[in-house]
């Protein structure tokens, strides 16, 4: 008989509204049941990138991201940037969804108790990861992503759904989807197209309007709303969706396009594949990565050398 492989298992108790911690309860004596399980708790200080760190430097494989999507992006995080690990397709990544969109584990396979997991090792394969270099009040920054970034109405609007206001945690109490559309709906009412230039690959500059921009390992976009055209997790390039010179009023019926999963091909936007994307913004604006709101003015976006296994 097999002993069961260690895992590290990172909890984010902070994680859907503070209600992650009691859901993890539900998943926890399967992950014992599956793994040597040791636990790392999320906490303001950082001390679980230690626990993350030593575990590496014992010869631990396999490490497992119980929390929303922004749990996962800071585990990949604290993996990428670990001082003398060994390659990331030694590593393998899984995942609780206990978060608020999970958009990491969609199209969802395997649920316990209602949670979408992603704990299967037989089953792991090789995902790609995006790297993210900006520029944020004057001092360079770098992050990778599994998921989505986004500039534009999507980055804001996922900011808006994050706010720490009354009506927002109300909302997301109530229903992730409706506090999603809301926050979209708001965001689309007031928006002002941002001046940029792009540069896609090797292609000339272009000044646009920007209205919205999207950097794709998925479809899915959060929640409910996707794109509704497939990317391959392991293309060794990304997906671009843009939008420019777009009106108010047809950003929300975008939207609505969005939330039916029909959008390709709908005037006014394009879709590219690429390996490399500049984005130079003329403000600071809101810099979505895997649902991790930033700041912005400069953007460079190219995939990473290495790819990461990511449980099935």
């Amino acid at each position: 008989m097999n002993p069961r492989p260690r895992a590290l298992v990172v909890l984010n108790p902070a994680a859907h509204g503070g209600r992650s911690a009691r859901r993890f309860e539900a998943v926890r004596g399967e992950l014992s049941s599956r793994f040597e399980m040791a636990l790392a708790v999320v906490r303001e200080d950082g001390a679980w990138i230690g626990d993350v760190r030593a575990e590496l430097v014992r010869g631990t494989c396999v490490f497992i991201a119980a929390g929303g999507d922004g749990t996962a992006h800071a585990l990949l995080n604290a993996l990428v940037d670990a001082p003398g690990r060994p390659p990331l397709d030694a590593l393998t990544l899984g995942a609780v969804g206990l978060g608020s969109s999970n958009d990491l584990h969609k199209p969802v396979g395997t649920r316990i108790d209602g949670i979408p997991v992603r704990l299967d090792l037989a089953g792991a394969a090789p995902r790609d990861v995006v790297r993210c270099r900006y520029v944020r009040d004057l001092a360079p920054e770098h992050a990778c992503f599994l998921v989505s970034a986004s500039l534009g109405i999507t980055a804001c609007a996922n900011a808006r759904f994050g706010d720490d206001t009354s009506l927002a945690r109300r909302l997301r109490t109530i229903s992730t989807p409706l506090a999603i559309a809301w926050a979209a709906a708001r965001t689309a009412a007031t928006w002002r197209n941002i001046a940029a230039e792009l540069c896609i690959d090797d292609g000339a500059p272009e000044r646009i309007a920007l209205a919205s921009l999207n950097v794709l390992k998925t479809e899915w976009l959060s929640g409910r709303l996707r794109f509704g055209h497939p990317v391959a997790p392991d293309s060794g390039d990304f997906d671009i969706a843009l939008a420019a010179g777009i009106s108010r009023g047809r950003l929300i019926a975008d939207i609505l396009a969005l939330l039916r999963g029909d959008f390709d091909g709908r005037r006014g936007h394009r879709r590219q594949r690429a390996r490399a994307l500049d984005v130079r913004l003329q403000v600071e604006t809101a810099l979505e990565l895997d649902g991790e709101i930033v700041t912005a003015r400069a953007v460079h976006f190219d995939m990473h050398p290495e790819r990461i296994r990511l449980c099935a």
